[in-house]
């Protein structure tokens, strides 16, 4: 025969069971939850590669090849006055080439420049007037 003792005790394992697992469901959920910018902004800190009209490229410490970063888009359409970001645009022609900076991005259809920090200007040699 079954003690009643017993169908308590199991019981009240049950109840407790099942406490438990909403507690981890409800922390598994949590855990879940992700910044919504995680992934889309950031820092990097690397060489300037290479530079164009509207973007400046950027080969960040222990990769393999740079990353192009791009001005924001402001003002609308371009039959409204729209381009990029004029006073970044300044930002990346006035950086040289092979200096070291620290560039801050956001990514909204592609990386886009937030700040460029020159942390160091390239190293020339006397021999080689072309740096």
């Amino acid at each position: 025969m079954i003690r009643i003792g017993s169908l308590v005790g199991l019981a009240c394992l049950m109840v407790v069971g099942t406490s438990f697992s909403l507690l981890t469901a409800q922390d598994k959920a949590q855990k879940k939850a992700k910044n919504p910018e995680e992934g889309r902004k950031g820092t990097v800190t690397g060489l300037v590669t290479s530079k164009g009209d509207n973007w400046i490229e950027v080969k960040a410490d222990g990769e393999e090849k740079g990353r192009k970063y791009f001005p924001h888009w402001v003002g609308g359409n371009p039959a409204q006055g729209g381009g990029p970001d004029k006073k970044m645009i300044a930002e990346i022609k006035k950086t040289p080439l092979k200096s070291r900076v620290s560039l801050e991005w956001l990514f909204e259809e592609r990386p886009r420049v937030e700040k460029i920090e020159l942390l160091s200007k390239p190293k020339t040699n006397g021999d080689n007037k072309d740096q």
